[in-house]
């Protein structure tokens, strides 16, 4: 008797904690599930193995996670997220395109390519603003110019390790005064299952730079932004970061991550996150 073929296959980087309750979840569900580096995909791609009922995209590096998707779709095998949606993710200037595009809240943003063009954008948005890479995770490289000292700070560090300008286009940001926090929305499907406030006295609110966390509301705003994203995006699971203005209180999206962890946050809020993502899995595979 041939072996059962796999319902999920998860493509991970390493195995997190996340991706260890996911796979509990998933078997206790009934599913046949099990991890993959990018090498031991290479049998599905080729037609050797029967390919999986759906391929679940764990991976830590951006490019390893987008290459993954596109070549499993281009064989016919279908992926959460999808290939699109995590090449916008993958980069915040796409998003600030599609955003601005669909005329979804989002900060005023400005595509730069060169080291004036930083210059200009910042002139036109207002000091102070934000300068960020378009990838990357964990608020690194993110940086906030408050005069043209910082700037010209910024600029020169820049050109100390990328003379050549490889590193561009980056993204210059209008600077929202945050109350203190921002707020991240966990998207299974269609449906915000949890939102937490990220709060910090810096003025960068990630939990990797110490933020601490509180479980929040998802209010009809909220909901409405998240809706607003995955009608564009496409149903999927993601963390949605939102923003909002100390002074006016308007609620905006900030950025979409398609590879959100949710481990310690779980441990903290109570909500079964991946029991959520599970069922959804679950329910499109099963019926």
């Amino acid at each position: 008797m041939s072996p059962r073929p796999d319902d999920v296959v998860l493509s991970l980087t390493m195995l997190r904690p996340e991706e260890r309750l996911l796979l509990d979840a998933l078997r206790v569900r009934g599913l046949a599930v099990r991890t993959a580096l990018p090498p031991d995909l290479a049998d599905v791609l080729s037609g050797r193995v029967e390919a999986p009922r759906l391929v679940v995209l764990r991976n830590l590096s951006h490019r390893e996670a987008i290459g993954t998707a596109r070549r499993l779709e281009q064989a016919g095998v279908p992926t959460s997220n999808r290939a699109a949606a995590i090449e916008v993710c993958n980069d915040k200037g796409l998003q600030a395109l599609l955003l601005g595009q669909h005329g979804v809240a989002h900060p005023r943003s400005l595509h730069a390519f060169t080291h004036d063009q930083v210059r200009s954008a910042v002139e036109s948005l207002g000091w102070p603003a934000v300068v960020k890479p378009v990838s990357g995770s964990w608020g690194r490289g993110v940086v906030r110019v408050t005069d043209e000292e910082a700037l010209d700070v910024w600029v020169g560090a820049r050109e100390s390790v990328d003379a050549a300008g490889k590193l561009f286009p980056v993204l210059v940001q209008e600077y929202i005064d945050k109350p203190g926090h921002d707020l991240r929305v966990v998207v299974v499907g269609r449906e915000p299952v949890v939102a937490i406030r990220r709060i910090s006295q810096d003025w960068r609110t990630n939990t990797h730079l110490g933020a601490a966390v509180e479980r929040a509301e998802i209010t009809d705003e909220m909901a409405k932004l998240c809706l607003a994203v995955v009608e564009l995006l496409g149903e999927g699971f993601y963390g949605i970061d939102l923003i909002e203005d100390r002074t006016t209180g308007a609620t905006a999206v900030l950025e979409v991550n398609a590879n959100p962890e949710f481990a310690r946050s779980s441990a903290r809020h109570g909500v079964d996150v991946a029991g959520r993502l599970a069922d959804h899995i679950a329910g499109s595979l099963l019926g």
